[in-house]
């Protein structure tokens, strides 16, 4: 039989961490319909960890039992993971590594921050944006990130080896701008994929190198910020989240699943404020799920909303914060 010309039939490389290949070659053995309802229930069992935090948290600061509930039907219920649920995706990793970063961060647990950083190498891309600012405050997280992350390396180089190592580099080298291995940058949420729908007669290497330059300029940016802000609080993170999804070089739809780690410090931040009522601020989740879904059945608005998201949800946390008592508002400091 011919061989397929390469694009034909949408040739996937494997460019996720090796850490998860256990669970893959688990999958293997098993028969499609019984890999697919296995992975989706064990992803679910995998991220429960991270809404039982959240849940732990909103109880802590005094919410009623209901508003709780209603806030983690809506993190699990968020579109964009939910997505990933049905496509079989691993982003569950990277949407708990948001949520732990957050909660960490609410509680004072410094390593629970970090770890949840570690878990967002599932997209390393999107891992050097938020992970790098805290070498110049909350030292602490950082070093809880290293060591997570040194973890992951090791168990992933003890599965592929040397050879393994260098091929899983290449293929991420390969990540933008390689249509025949099912990476479309037309459809992706982030700039590259931006400039090239507003600009489609702009030449692709052009686009990659604004890409690459905006992506170093938010990571040196966000550096600089943590370094001269007095005090870390929520809008520093939203934006952080925000642009590590904006800038990466490599972002499909169900990885905007991150966007409730700043849906839900606008959502805290608004109550606390006062700004905000409870009930239907726990319920924003559930509102934006139901929103981005009308997005999906309206070709025109797909990809607006997101960036409507990105550009709002930091910003009006800010106005927010600053709506807080001066003694409310002030951020983690170190």
């Amino acid at each position: 039989m011919a061989k397929a010309p390469v694009g034909a039939e949408k040739l996937l490389l494997p460019n996720h961490p090796p850490f998860v290949y256990p669970l893959m070659a688990l999958l293997s053995n098993l028969d499609f319909r019984t890999a697919y309802y296995f992975n989706f229930f064990i992803s679910l069992l995998i991220f429960s960890p991270a809404v039982m935090v959240v849940f732990r948290i909103l109880r802590k600061k005094g919410w009623a039992l209901s508003h709780s509930v209603i806030m983690v039907i809506g993190l699990l219920l968020f579109e964009p993971f939910y997505i990933s649920l049905l496509k079989g995706q691993d982003t569950y990793l990277l949407y708990m590594g948001g949520l732990f970063l957050l909660s960490g961060w609410l509680l004072g647990k410094d390593w629970l921050s970090g770890i949840g950083l570690g878990l967002t190498l599932i997209r390393p891309q999107i891992t050097l944006v938020l992970a790098l600012p805290f070498l110049f405050r909350w030292r602490k997280i950082w070093w809880w990130f290293l060591v997570t992350a040194v973890v992951l390396v090791f168990y992933s180089f003890a599965q592929v080896g040397w050879y393994g190592a260098i091929n899983y580099i290449k293929v991420l080298l390969l990540s933008t701008g390689v249509e025949e291995f099912g990476w479309d940058e037309v459809g992706m949420f982030n700039l590259v994929g931006l400039l090239i729908r507003l600009l489609p007669g702009l030449s692709l290497d052009l686009i990659h190198i604004i890409g690459w330059g905006f992506y170093f300029v938010s990571v040196a940016g966000l550096c600089m910020l943590w370094k001269l802000s007095k005090s870390i609080s929520h809008w520093h993170l939203s934006l952080a989240v925000v642009l590590s999804l904006f800038t990466a070089p490599h972002l499909h739809y169900h990885d905007l699943a991150l966007l409730a780690v700043p849906i839900v410090s606008m959502v805290m931040v608004g109550v606390m404020s006062g700004r905000l009522k409870a009930l239907p601020a726990v319920a924003l989740p559930i509102v934006i799920s139901v929103i981005l879904v009308f997005g999906e059945l309206w070709e025109q608005v797909l990809h607006t909303i997101p960036y409507l998201l990105m550009v709002g949800l930091p910003f009006i946390t800010l106005k927010l914060e600053r709506s807080l008592l001066p003694v409310s508002s002030k951020g983690r400091q170190q």
